[in-house]
């Protein structure tokens, strides 16, 4: 069994500072009731992306959060800051995932 970790701590910690910081800034500007225009989603989506790619990462639920990013005051919701945080935990802990796909094999069989 590997015990290495797809996704390294400091990666880690770079990733969620700088997808947070971007969270925070469209949290921000809802308060004074403005929208970013898809420009903060347009800077993030592209380097997440394009990170995990190069990692070799299944970045389904980072794709699904930066979609519903998309939709007007919706997007002020931290939700690519969750996505991010739960593609890192699934790509350092593969037996997990393997629990999702037996749960979900069961269901479909009942």
């Amino acid at each position: 069994m590997n015990n290495e970790k797809c996704i390294s701590l400091p990666e880690s910690i770079l990733l969620i500072m700088y997808i947070g910081f971007t969270d925070l800034i469209g949290i921000i500007l809802i308060f004074f009731g403005l929208d970013d225009f898809l420009i903060l989603d347009l800077i993030t989506f592209p380097v997440t992306q394009f990170y995990f790619r190069i990692k070799g990462v299944r970045s389904t639920y980072d794709l699904a959060t930066n979609i519903l990013e998309c939709i007007p005051y919706l997007g002020a919701l931290p939700m690519r800051t969750v996505g991010l945080i739960i593609t890192i935990y699934l790509a350092n802990h593969p037996t997990t995932t393997e629990g999702v796909k037996v749960a979900k094999a069961v269901k479909i069989i009942k």
